[in-house]
């Protein structure tokens, strides 16, 4: 059981693998129909975890780049999404959830929930999906 978990431990991220583990998510999600980036949207929902640890960088990111006034009502591109989220990598949230939140005309609009924990690739959840640390919520 150990040797499985060990094996399915992520070893390294940056802006690139998280951009395509996030559109490897998006594929699952809607089915692996190909699908234009600019028609993609995110919504970013942050997650504040009761009774966890939080570090410097994980404040930072909350106060910050996660704030409400920042990522409020606004819907990011993919690359505005990764260029923000993943801006401490190899430091990326602990897990994020993605789930389809409408259609609206050509844009294909997505709830993007992340945990405001910012941890290294071996500790990124949701690795047995194949792309941490995102879920596709459907």
């Amino acid at each position: 059981m150990n040797k499985i978990k060990e094996m399915n431990k992520i070893k390294e991220m940056n802006k690139g693998i998280f951009r395509d583990n996030l559109r490897t998510t998006i594929n699952e999600i809607m089915l692996d129909k190909d699908i234009e980036e600019k028609k993609l949207r995110f919504k970013i929902i942050p997650v504040y975890e009761e009774k966890k640890s939080f570090n410097a960088v994980d404040d930072s990111m909350r106060l910050i780049a996660l704030s409400e006034k920042n990522v409020g009502n606004r819907l990011l591109t993919l690359e505005e999404t990764v260029r923000l989220v993943a801006c401490n990598s190899p430091l990326v949230p602990i897990w994020i959830n993605i789930s389809l939140n409408r259609i609206d005309g050509d844009i294909i609009i997505f709830n993007f929930e992340t945990s405001l924990r910012f941890r290294k690739p071996s500790l990124l959840r949701n690795a047995e999906t194949g792309h941490p640390p995102f879920k596709a919520i459907i």
